[in-house]
This record gives C-alpha cells, sequence and structure tokens, in this order.
C-alpha cells in the first residue's frame, strides 16, 4: 500500500514539474505573441516593401520587423497582416480610402468614430483643408463594426431634437455617434452620423441629392464628368481651377458638366465650386479642392517641313479655331458610346505625348490620336451625331473638319484628302465625312482624330472605350 502511494506522488510530483517547466516554456511565446497584437493592423498591399509601409506611417523598418517577427523583411505576401508599432493609443485595420466629393475631416471623424487627433497624425495634416478629394487617406477601420450612415444635412434653424424626430432616433445618440459637445453643437448644412439599422430613410430636405465625380484623383488630360443629383429644377454654376462649369440636364433631375483637363495642367490641388440654386432665391454652396495627378504621358519625336513651325502661323490659326472649340451648344447630340471614325483603326501616335519637333524646334504635346492607314480605304466617319461648325483647309491642321455634338463637346479631323461635309451639315453617326490624307503639318497619310471638351483637347480613346454620361454611383 505504502509503495502504491509512493508511486503515485512520484508520478504527480513528475507531472506537477512537467507543467511547472512546460508553463515557463510557453507563457513567454504567449506574452510575445501578444505584445505583438498590440496596434492597429495593416494588410499588406500589392508593391508593398517593408520600408515603405515604415516611411508611410513614421516608424523604422526595424521597429516594425521586431514588431511581427519578421525574420526576412524581403518576404513580405500579399494579403499578409502586420501590426504597426507606437500606435497604441490607434486601434482598427488601417485602409486607405480616395477621398470622395464633400468629405471633411470632420465628416471622417463622425462616420468611422475616431479621434480627430490620430487621423491627424496618421495622415500627417497640417491643415483640415487637406482632405482633398482624389486624396489617399488612412482610415483605421474597426472590423466588427459597420461606418455610420450619413443623415440628411441640417437645413435653416433646425434643432437637434427636429433633427431626431426626422430621422427616427434619439438626440441622445446623435450627440454621443457625432461627437458632439451638447445639443447646441450643430452648424446649417453639416452632416449628421448615426447607425445604419437607427437612420431611416428619410426625404432630403436639401434639394441637391449628390454630388459625383467621374475620377478621383483627376487625371491630366481626361474629361472631367461632374454629375448633379437634385430633387427638382436647379440652376446650377460653378468654377473648377477658376474656369467656368456649364450644367446640362435632358430631365431636370440628373445634371451634367463636361470638363478638359488640359495635358499640361500641372499636378496638385486645384478649388471646385458649384453653386446651386432655386427660383426662389434659396442656394447651396459647396468648396472643395480636387486632386490633379500625372497622366504618365511619354515622349516622342517628329520631323515636319521647317514652314510649319512658325510660330506666328501657329498662334493665328489657334486664335481663329479658339471661338468654334469653346462654343457650348445646350442640345446634346450624341447617345451612348463614340464609334471609331476609321475602319481597321490602328493607332500610330497616342494622345498626351510630349513631342519635339525637329529636334528642338518646337516642344508641344500630341492632342489628339493618330490612326495609320490599315484598311482597304481611307473613309473616315463620323463616331456621333452632330453638326458640322467647321469644313475647310487650314496651314497647320491642313483640310479639316469639326462636329459639334452638344454640352461643349466637339470632335476634330485633321490632315484630311479630303472632305465631303460642309458646315452647317448635321449628320449622323457613321456618315462619311471625308478621306485620310497628308495636309498640313503631318509626318505622313494618317487621320488626327482629337476630342475637345470645353475647348481643352482631351483623351479621345477614353471617348472611344466608355460611354458618357458616364454612370453616376
Amino acid at each position: 500500500m505504502k509503495s502504491q502511494r509512493f508511486l503515485l506522488h512520484k508520478r504527480i510530483k513528475i507531472a506537477l514539474i512537467a507543467v511547472f517547466v512546460f508553463s515557463f516554456l510557453i507563457i513567454p511565446e504567449v506574452r510575445a505573441a501578444s505584445l505583438r497584437q498590440e496596434g492597429p493592423i495593416y494588410v499588406v498591399q500589392s508593391g508593398d516593401t517593408l520600408n515603405s509601409i515604415a516611411l508611410r506611417f513614421g516608424i523604422s523598418a526595424d521597429d516594425l520587423q521586431s514588431a511581427n517577427g519578421i525574420t526576412d523583411p524581403n518576404a513580405l505576401d500579399i494579403g499578409q497582416r502586420l501590426v504597426i508599432p507606437g500606435l497604441e493609443d490607434i486601434s482598427g485595420l488601417l485602409t486607405s480610402e480616395t477621398l470622395p466629393i464633400g468629405a471633411s475631416l470632420q465628416n471622417l471623424t463622425r462616420q468611422y468614430s475616431l479621434s480627430k487627433n490620430n487621423l491627424i497624425f496618421l495622415n500627417r495634416l497640417t491643415s483640415p483643408s487637406e482632405t482633398i478629394a482624389g486624396v489617399s487617406f488612412i482610415i483605421p477601420i474597426n472590423e466588427g463594426q459597420d461606418p455610420l450612415t450619413p443623415l440628411t444635412p441640417i437645413k435653416n434653424d433646425q434643432t437637434l431634437l427636429e433633427t431626431a424626430i426626422r430621422t427616427g432616433t434619439s438626440p441622445w445618440k446623435l450627440i454621443e455617434h457625432n461627437q458632439l459637445a451638447a445639443a447646441w453643437d450643430i452648424l446649417l448644412g453639416e452632416t449628421l452620423f448615426d447607425l445604419k439599422e437607427e437612420a431611416q430613410d428619410q426625404p432630403n430636405p436639401l434639394f441637391i441629392q449628390s454630388i459625383s465625380l467621374n475620377n478621383l484623383p483627376v487625371i491630366q488630360g481626361e474629361t472631367l464628368q461632374i454629375a448633379v443629383l437634385a430633387e427638382s429644377a436647379v440652376e446650377l454654376t460653378g468654377t473648377f481651377a477658376d474656369r467656368e462649369l456649364n450644367f446640362f440636364s435632358d430631365d431636370e433631375e440628373n445634371y451634367f458638366s463636361f470638363h478638359g483637363i488640359h495635358a499640361l495642367t500641372e499636378p496638385g490641388p486645384y478649388p471646385l465650386q458649384i453653386t446651386a440654386g432655386l427660383y426662389d432665391g434659396t442656394t447651396q454652396q459647396i468648396d472643395q479642392l480636387v486632386l490633379v495627378e500625372e497622366g504618365g504621358y511619354g515622349n516622342e519625336w517628329v520631323n515636319v517641313p521647317e514652314e510649319y513651325l512658325d510660330e506666328t502661323v501657329i498662334i493665328e490659326e489657334d486664335a481663329y479655331l479658339e471661338p468654334i472649340l469653346n462654343r457650348v451648344s445646350p442640345e446634346r447630340h450624341w447617345q451612348g458610346q463614340f464609334q471609331y471614325p476609321v475602319d481597321e483603326p490602328c493607332v500610330n501616335s497616342s494622345f498626351g505625348q510630349r513631342r519635339d519637333y525637329n529636334n528642338g524646334g518646337l516642344y508641344f504635346y500630341h492632342t489628339g490620336m493618330d490612326f495609320g492607314v490599315c484598311a482597304q480605304n481611307l473613309n473616315i466617319y463620323a463616331p456621333a451625331d452632330g453638326e458640322v461648325v467647321l469644313a475647310e483647309e487650314l496651314t497647320i491642321k491642313g483640310k479639316a473638319v469639326l462636329i459639334d455634338h452638344g454640352w461643349g463637346v466637339l470632335s476634330g479631323y485633321w490632315h484630311l484628302s479630303e472632305f465631303n461635309v460642309q458646315t452647317g451639315d448635321f449628320i449622323k453617326t457613321g456618315d462619311l465625312i471625308g478621306q485620310i490624307g497628308n495636309t498640313g503639318r503631318s509626318a505622313g497619310p494618317h487621320l488626327h482624330f482629337e476630342m475637345d471638351v470645353t475647348g481643352t483637347p482631351v483623351n479621345p480613346r477614353t471617348w472611344l472605350e466608355q460611354e458618357f454620361p458616364q454612370p453616376v454611383p
């Protein structure tokens, strides 16, 4: 009996020692793992490196490597989750989002239930105005909670209680969710947020439902489409980069403005201002900076006869064409996507290329796309319905045709050998308008096809591959 008890005690003692030793081996690993999970998480994206991630968050690559137990800094995997050390006051999944029109520092802090200071720190802001539409912004997301839903903006002298009643929630929840000091801490026009399930679908007391841009950030040489959804007929005016915007509508509900971004526009933020007015004098206004980025155009060298580089001739021809290219007709003639203007299209030169003529005789950029002769004919067709507003021979552009498609959108055809339309003709998609040639400043037989929006040449390929107006999200 005693021997059995002795053996039992011995086995228990051995087991306790084993557990004790095992705990020493395991606990440090658990603690280390726990330490490595402190701080927000970043998901590795394509093109990321340890150094680029560290630089983005203002930490050292060594600290990032150590915090995540990384042995090989060159072996990051797309989708790998990394703890970002040194940001212990910030939690959640660090995501990059492109800021839309209407984004503000205040709205972002409310929508995602964030600290304004943390958002400023993460994005290294020096001013609230740096919430520029089109900029990539770092936002920490709580994976277990959806962002709050925007309610309709505060109108006139509306109180927080009235807003709560109108949206089916309580003033106390609005105070909590929007980080308000008290019920009085609201301003005319500002947007409040609430939980999705509690935010009822109420009519917008303001007559502008939404404003959206087709591309953010905006790209050099592309067409900027500004879409405004209104509750009723409105009068819209505005400017972008201090140039006038023209708005049009087919139904007095969806309004569009098309604006050409010059291919040589200096990258950076530019002011967008839109004012909407009702006939009773009520107005709404939006002001925001919008980011313009480089188009990534290349370079090419072209040789032409010297007489076509005469600056005086170029200036005179541009001045002659300016009022025609800048015409803005109130009726939209085209429907759907533009068609290619030639059979079997092959492109010799793309839009936006920075051009060197005759080894320094002239520096400019290519304002259209050149189609070579690849079909069994030289036919040029109208890509969409419109009115012919120019059909004549010019010095630089040679025999030329311009078609007005309405709403400030025109298409141009240069260097023709002949044209068989005249000014004032209204033509339909697919109508024969001329023949490919080699007239004017041309280095060989081709069609220079150009799209001009509000007087500015834009990338024609976009109009051939996408439908305008583009669908509004």
